[in-house]
């Protein structure tokens, strides 16, 4: 979490001095454009109202999606430690497993997504490609707002990772912050899946910006896949974890890019009045 944050400021501050010169050439007379700030605690506030409640909004439609992750979550959760077990027992027998099991859960690593959503914007900004601008500023701010669910749900269950002891146990709202803190912190953070929800959230991003080209949506998805399931190979969570972490990044990206899909925008941080401003120049 510590190195998103690091990331998202070092990101903020490239944009800040290389779209300095770019923002007036934009802001002239003989463009049509507009300034308009947006202060990110009020607006981000906003996003998070709408994810936790969310489930109070569900519509008849959402459960043709909604019934079957849960019923597969739940039948999980009753039955994750013989399914991990079996899991467990194909890698063993099975060496690709053990070698392609890495790679695919690196896939997840903020540095990874943050990556790639960062490579989207500037490419589009260097290229001068809207679509890839805003589909880089769409899935950073997307995989925030992933973090920050993610976390708290964690902190919440406090559910222990299979590799500790291979039993299902789980610590809600720990007594002791000890038990989140130095080399225990990883222990009680496995539900739900930090890198399921990252992976889903940037792949569901770039499927449905690129949806019109049908064979994006299956790389972003088969990909996103990949990283989830290898987080149970690599022994680092029960197969709910990751159900519940897919099923969370995939809504997230989707009302993201639902809310900014018009928006043809450049980015950079600046402030007023006491107040950290992300100022947003949009053509009309």
């Amino acid at each position: 979490m510590k190195k998103f944050f690091i990331f998202l400021l070092l990101f903020s501050f490239f944009i800040n001095t290389t779209l300095a010169q770019f923002i007036n050439e934009k802001n002239d007379s003989t463009t049509n454009t507009q300034i308009k700030p947006i202060c990110i605690g009020k607006t981000f506030l906003q996003y998070q109202k709408h994810i936790w409640t969310s489930p109070f909004r569900i519509k008849k439609k959402d459960l043709l999606y909604l019934l079957p992750v849960a019923l597969a979550a739940t039948t999980a959760i009753v039955y994750d430690e013989d399914i991990h077990r079996n899991i467990m027992q194909f890698k063993t027998n099975n060496a690709w497993v053990k070698d392609v099991s890495p790679v695919f859960t690196n896939g997840g690593e903020i540095s990874v997504v943050g990556g790639i959503s960062a490579a989207f914007y500037l490419t589009g900004f260097v290229l001068k490609d809207d679509k890839a601008m805003q589909t880089g500023a769409i899935a950073g701010y997307a995989l925030v707002n992933s973090a920050v669910v993610v976390s708290i749900l964690k902190m919440i269950a406090g559910r222990e990772r299979p590799r500790v002891d291979a039993t299902n146990t789980w610590h809600p709202f720990p007594e002791s912050l000890k038990q989140f803190s130095g080399t225990s912190s990883d222990y009680y953070a496995s539900f739900p899946s930090g890198h399921s929800i990252a992976a889903f959230t940037l792949a569901t991003v770039i499927a449905e910006q690129y949806k019109e080209t049908k064979i994006i949506p299956f790389i972003m998805y088969t990909l996103a896949s990949g990283v989830a399931l290898s987080r149970t190979t690599e022994n680092a969570h029960w197969l709910s974890d990751v159900i519940v972490g897919s099923a969370l990044g995939y809504g997230i990206g989707k009302y993201m890019v639902k809310h900014h899909k018009q928006t043809k925008w450049f980015l950079f941080p600046s402030q007023s009045g006491g107040c950290l401003m992300v100022t947003g120049i949009y053509r009309l």
